[in-house]
C-alpha cells in the first residue's frame, strides 16, 4: 500500500487525539555501586498523535498487540527516540522504533513503534 506524506498528517488531522510524549533524559551522573542515573530529568510534550494497532504477535502462549502513532513533525520542536513514552488515557506506551517521513527533505511526521 502506497502513503504520501499528506496522508499521515490527514489521518492526525481527522482522527487524532491528544497524548502525551514524555521524554527522560540520562544526562546526570552513573553510580556503578547502585546501578542508577541520578539527576534525570523527565518533559512532557503534549502532542496530537493517531494511534492504530498494527498487529498481534503470539509470544509465548499470550498475544501482544503492538500498536504505531503517527505525529507531526512539523512544530514539533523535538525528535521523539527509543525509549520515550507515549501517555494515553494513563496508559505508557514504550517507543521501540521512530521512523522519520521526509518531504523533498523537510521531516513531515513519524512514526513510532509502542509497546506495553
Amino acid at each position: 500500500m502506497y502513503f504520501r506524506s499528506s496522508d499521515f498528517l490527514r489521518l492526525v488531522r481527522d482522527f487524532g487525539e491528544t497524548i502525551t510524549l514524555r521524554k527522560t533524559s540520562t544526562s546526570g551522573t552513573y553510580d556503578p555501586a547502585t546501578g542508577t542515573v541520578s539527576g534525570t530529568a523527565t518533559t512532557n510534550y503534549t502532542v496530537t498523535g493517531y494511534l492504530y494497532n498494527a498487529e498481534s504477535m503470539p509470544i509465548d502462549q499470550v498475544t501482544k498487540d503492538t500498536k504505531r502513532c503517527v505525529i507531526p513533525a512539523l512544530g514539533l520542536g523535538v525528535e521523539p527516540t527509543d525509549e520515550d513514552v507515549i501517555v494515553r488515557s494513563g496508559r505508557d506506551l514504550v517507543v521501540t522504533h521512530v521512523v522519520t517521513i521526509y518531504s523533498n527533505g523537510t521531516a513531515v511526521c513519524y512514526i513510532l513503534h509502542l509497546e506495553d
